[in-house]
Order: structure tokens, then C-alpha cells, then sequence
């Protein structure tokens, strides 16, 4: 079964239709219809939501079908994902079976599930989205998971395109890390990055050393960029990456040492405050613009006059969570027939995404 794990299996010319119609759902507005009517989805947060439940919600109703949010251990049972595991303590069912229901009440499954932040090897493998994925039967859409988010990635391709324009060659993004009080997960940062390359922008990872992006990411953003003739290079001077860019998307993760030494990564990016987006670098920029996925720490990861002031584009970033969200909806209903006899659902012969690694 084919599934939206993320974008880097698919073709560029699929990748592009999905790009042009968030273009054009955003054109339309909040043109409502009833283009979807009779399809459903169900969606699982295993993690707190605010922009890709509402928008997913939303982006179905706008189409006419429905949508039903289940966040996991409240009005659900507790979940266990491990094969041939005893069930004899808090976990009430397998997920083996929540999807296998799930997959036979709807057209499609969303889920999000986030990074253990303990385990690198499961998180960099998608351990947890892929179990959940090949319980499937119908196609499944990954909202978050340890190491991408597909649905952001959308959104904020079609912001870069509507502000910039169709061609984007020649433009330099920033991925700037920022200090924060949690260690986050890497799923942003690593779609902002495989994004930006594959739309053909020179790319620049400012971040501390101990925050280096996985090597796996890294060398598929390279391929992204050098087949646009762009680049990719990582620098540990902000003042100096800032220096006439284009768009300084800021995002703070957590890195690899917080699976090897969380505590003296902590003390690490509690040191540096100082990785911050403010207006003097802001300055610096080629009257570049500020991007982030939210939800942002005011006065922590950007400064008050950055948000509030004309070069910021995350609420535009945050509008375009909705279209992109329809354009993926659209996406993997037309894929859907009523054919499998088994839970009235099947797909035709074109893939919806990546098959499982």
C-alpha cells in the first residue's frame, strides 16, 4: 500500500502537481465545495496540534467530506506497537488493530507521531510511522513523524513560490537553528531543507557544531541542489550566513547529542542564547524575509520587531498549511476506488508516495 510518508520518494513531476495546486487553492481562497463528498478521514495525533489539525479538519470540510480527530489516550484506549508483545500492562489494544479498523471505516489515515528523542536509530528509520503505515489498508498521510513533516514542507514551498515567484534559482535560504528551551525534533528542519534544495535554492545550515542535520538528509539535499547547479553548505557563524540572504527560515532542534548525552546537550543550548533572529540580523539580510513553521518562542528563538514587522512570512506559512492540506487530500482520495473487497477501498496503478524503506 502506497502512503504520503514523505516527498523525497516521489518524482519531481509529482511533487511539482501537488506544488501548483496549493497555488491554486490559495488563488481560489475559501472557495467551499463539494468536490470530496462521500470521502473521509480519520486522524490519529499521538502529539499536541494547533496549525495541522485544524487546517487538516478544515481542509476536508471545505471539500465536502469528513474528518474524525482521535488524539490518542484521550477517548481512545492506550496503544502498544510492539510485535509479539505480552499485553498484561496499561496498553488496552494493539495498533495493529486500530488501523486495521480505522482502514475499514475510512478512505484515508493521518497520523502524527513524533520522535522519541531517546532512540536514533528508531527515529531516523520511522520505526513508529511505518508500523502504523503497514497496519494500513487504506493510504496513510504522515502529519509529523520523527524525521519529516510533508505537509509543512508543502505549505512552505508555496509561500517561498508566491512571495518569490516561480523561479527561485539564485535565491539563498538560511536554516538558522535557535536556541530553545526543549530539544526539539529534527522533522522541520529536515523537510525545510530537502524542500528548499529541491526547489533549487542555495542553501545554508547555520546551527552550532554539536547540531549537525543527519548525513542521510544532508547528502539528498546535495542531490537536490546540484541537480539545479545550487548548494548546500553549513556554517556555526549566524551574523555571517545571514549576510545577504534571502529567507532566514529559523527552527530549533535538538540534534544528535541529545540521544548520546542529553545533559550535556542541554547545557550546550542553554549556553547559546545568542542564536537568536533579530532585527540587526534581519538587517543583514537582501531584504530578506523570516520564515517559521510555529509555534514560535517570542523573544527566544526571534525578537518581538522581527514577528511584528513587514518581512515576516510566517502567517502566510501558516495559511498555506490549509491549501497544501487540500491538495493532499485531493490527492489520496483520487487515488481511492471502491474495489477491495475486503475493506471497500483500493487504489489504481499510480503511487501516492515513497514506498516503505
Amino acid at each position: 500500500m502506497p502512503h504520503l510518508l514523505d516527498w523525497h520518494g516521489l518524482d519531481d513531476s509529482i511533487w511539482k502537481q501537488q506544488l501548483d495546486a496549493a497555488l491554486l487553492h490559495h488563488r481560489a481562497g475559501t472557495t467551499w465545495s463539494h468536490a470530496a463528498r462521500g470521502k473521509s478521514i480519520a486522524l490519529m495525533f499521538f502529539n499536541p496540534s494547533l496549525r495541522t489539525r485544524t487546517s487538516m479538519e478544515l481542509a476536508a470540510t471545505q471539500l465536502g467530506a469528513h474528518a474524525t480527530t482521535l488524539v490518542a489516550g484521550q477517548g481512545t484506549w492506550s496503544f502498544a506497537w510492539d510485535e509479539g508483545v505480552v499485553m498484561d500492562g496499561a496498553e488496552a489494544e494493539h495498533i495493529n488493530e486500530a488501523v486495521g479498523v480505522l482502514s475499514r471505516y475510512y478512505d484515508a489515515l493521518g497520523v502524527r507521531v513524533f520522535a522519541s528523542m531517546t532512540d536514533y536509530e528508531k527515529d531516523r528509520s520511522e520505526q513508529l510511522l511505518h508500523t502504523f503505515a503497514q497496519a494500513a489498508d487504506v493510504p496513510v498521510i504522515n502529519l509529523e513523524s520523527a524525521f519529516h513533516h510533508p505537509c509543512q514542507a508543502l505549505a512552505d514551498a508555496a509561500t517561498l513560490k508566491t512571495h518569490f515567484g516561480d523561479d527561485l534559482s539564485g535565491k539563498r535560504l538560511v536554516l538558522a537553528w535557535t536556541h530553545h528551551p526543549k530539544a526539539l525534533p529534527m522533522a522541520v528542519p529536515n523537510s525545510a531543507l530537502l524542500m528548499a534544495s529541491r526547489l533549487g535554492m542555495d542553501v545554508t545550515v547555520a546551527r552550532p557544531d554539536s547540531y549537525a542535520l543527519d548525513p542521510g538528509v544532508m547528502a539528498q539535499a546535495t542531490s537536490y541542489a546540484a541537480a539545479h547547479g545550487a548548494s548546500v553548505v553549513e556554517m556555526d557563524d549566524l551574523d555571517a550566513a545571514c549576510d545577504g540572504a534571502d529567507v532566514i527560515y529559523a527552527k530549533a532542534w535538538g540534534g544528535p547529542m541529545v540521544y548520546t548525552d542529553p545533559d550535556q546537550e542541554a547545557q550546550i543550548r542553554q549556553q547559546a542564547t545568542d542564536w537568536r533572529i533579530t532585527a540587526d540580523r534581519m538587517a543583514r539580510t537582501q531584504n530578506g524575509v523570516f520564515m517559521h513553521c510555529l509555534p514560535v518562542r517570542r523573544n527566544v528563538v526571534v525578537d518581538d520587531a522581527v514577528l511584528d514587522g513587514p518581512q515576516a512570512l510566517h502567517l502566510l506559512q501558516s495559511e498555506f498549511r490549509l491549501h497544501a492540506q487540500k491538495a493532499i487530500l485531493e490527492y489520496a482520495w483520487d487515488l481511492c476506488t471502491p474495489a477491495n473487497a475486503r475493506n471497500g477501498h483500493a487504489l489504481n496503478g499510480h503511487a501516492l508516495v515513497s514506498a516503505l524503506a
